[in-house]
């Protein structure tokens, strides 16, 4: 097998993970595309909708970041550098409302 395929089998299973800003959502995407969402017992009666809708863009969000930064090291890792795949930062990350975790 050639430097070319392993590094596509590597892409392939690439398992992201995001929290939430305030941790009541954890998402993980995994290899195969099949994403699973945890909400924490209770938030939904605590949280406002759009509280709720918050915390799960942003774990949503932090997945994608997540799964980006791999995707990324891969290309460093095989290819010597990252062209082609640009970091991800939403923009809750550069104005410093929350960060991965």
């Amino acid at each position: 097998m050639g430097k070319l395929e392993r590094y596509f089998e590597d892409v392939g299973r690439i398992t992201a993970k995001g929290v939430s800003v305030n941790r009541w959502v954890r998402v993980i995407r995994h290899h195969d595309g099949e994403i699973n969402v945890v909400i924490i017992r209770g938030m939904v009666r605590q949280c406002s909708p759009d509280e709720v809708a918050s915390e799960i863009r942003t774990a949503l969000l932090a997945a994608v970041a997540d799964h980006r930064r791999q995707y990324r090291q891969l290309r460093i890792d095989y290819f010597g550098s990252p062209v082609g795949a640009e970091p991800f930062t939403p923009v809750e990350l550069q104005h410093g409302e929350w960060q991965e975790s």
